[in-house]
């Protein structure tokens, strides 16, 4: 396959969406304290218009996603150049 990025969002949002079978709870319900709406539907609209801004509207939401995640990538490769190691070793004694 070869259109399997694009599909990621949605593949996330699934699992996101997914009860855990050790808390019971969605991953959306803990982090948000409710349940999104799902954006997509399987009946044909007598409205073509509406499918497109719909489709339209998703397609930014998905570039938003993907723009988060890069900003979120390059946000942690700067925060990880500045670090330095460890001034403690294992067995250190220190104040806390």
């Amino acid at each position: 396959q070869r259109d399997w990025v694009g599909k990621l969002p949605m593949i996330e949002f699934a699992m996101n969406s997914a009860s855990s079978a050790t808390m019971g709870y969605a991953l959306f319900l803990l982090h948000t304290g409710q349940m999104p709406t799902s954006m997509t539907w399987n009946t044909d609209s007598d409205f073509p218009g509406v499918h497109i801004f719909v489709q339209h509207i998703k397609d930014v939401i998905l570039r938003v996603h993907d723009t988060i995640i890069t900003a979120r990538v390059k946000q942690t490769q700067m925060a990880n150049r500045k670090c330095e190691n460890s001034p403690f070793a294992t067995d250190d004694l220190v104040y806390l």
